[in-house]
């Protein structure tokens, strides 16, 4: 059996352009965190007749994040991930970060800094301050633009807030921005406190990334790499588990079956299919499916606060 953990972004009445389609396993080491621009879909893609494919999600109805599960025990990962993603756009690394600021208001603010950047080009940084008279530079949009590498951004206690080349001219603030100003909607989508952490999950520059910090702390880190790595999805599908009993359910099944397939040969995608034919399993998973689909899959959101922390690779 493989099974494909799936989110929908439909971000309302937001341009089109800001909707988004991820997908990540829900066990193994695939390489198939993946994430699309889903065009005219404002649903995920239903089950068609004849196919074993199984799943359970919850009708979309407004904006919002929501999660499916995509299940087979025939097909493989990849095919899954098609199925889901056909008439999707895969954004990849010639997409720069998938902004998710609107094209016409960072092609304005890049051009006003690009301007300024060339006449200070003796100056390391240029105070953010300087861009406050262009409507189009607001700090969401300059952190947008620095994290897609046009420049680099600079606080006062000399930390990098953004990737950075080597010697290149940057913008100077002085605090950290807030969450609110990096995310999208300025909103953190299942909000938990376990063990005196709080996580959250959130749309970070068009991304689908989870965050973590101290109960007493302001500033949050992530879990995952803040430039995207495909490998680099276990934090998301493990917080899931934790959230959704079912689907946790699932994952520790899927895992105890790939720990067999370890221990007799060496686990690849088809070997998969072919060592876990097990009728109980399949109709454990069946099951579980069936109770999570009566389920609102929508994930819950909460107003975003505190700070993000200085860039790292």
């Amino acid at each position: 059996m493989n099974c494909i953990l799936a989110f929908f972004l439909l971000a309302g009445d937001r341009s089109q352009e800001f909707n988004r389609l991820a997908t990540m396993p829900l066990s193994g080491h695939q390489d198939y965190y993946r994430m699309y621009a889903p065009n005219k879909m404002q649903q995920f893609r239903g089950v068609e007749a004849g196919s074993d494919i199984i799943l359970a999600t919850s009708q979309i109805r407004g904006p919002g994040t929501y999660l499916a599960v995509y299940c087979s025990p025939s097909k493989s990962s990849r095919y899954i991930v098609e199925y889901i993603t056909e008439g999707a756009d895969h954004l990849d690394q010639l997409s720069k970060f998938a902004s998710h600021q609107p094209n016409s208001r960072e092609i304005n603010c890049l051009t006003h800094i690009r301007q300024e950047l060339k006449i200070s080009s003796g100056t390391k940084l240029i105070p953010i301050r300087n861009f406050w008279y262009v409507r189009s530079c607001n700090k969401s949009t300059i952190y947008s633009l620095a994290f897609q590498n046009y420049f680099c951004i600079q606080d006062i206690m000399g930390n990098i807030l953004t990737p950075c080349k080597q010697n290149q001219q940057g913008i100077g603030v002085d605090n950290l921005f807030l969450m609110s100003e990096v995310i999208l909607g300025h909103r953190f989508f299942l909000k938990t406190e376990s063990n005196g952490m709080h996580t959250a999950l959130a749309w970070f520059q068009g991304y689908f990334n989870i965050f973590q910090k101290g109960k007493f702390e302001t500033t949050w880190r992530p879990m995952r790499n803040l430039i995207q790595k495909n490998e680099d999805y276990h934090p998301i599908t493990e917080f899931i588990a934790k959230s959704f009993a079912e689907i946790g359910s699932i994952k520790s099944a899927l895992t105890q079956d790939e720990n067999k397939i370890i221990s007799t040969s060496t686990s690849t995608d088809d070997q998969r299919l072919k060592s876990s034919n097990y009728p109980k399993e399949e109709n454990h998973i069946k099951n579980l499916l069936q109770i999570l689909s009566q389920k609102d899959l929508r994930l819950s959101e909460s107003p975003a606060h505190g700070l993000i922390c200085p860039f790292t690779e």
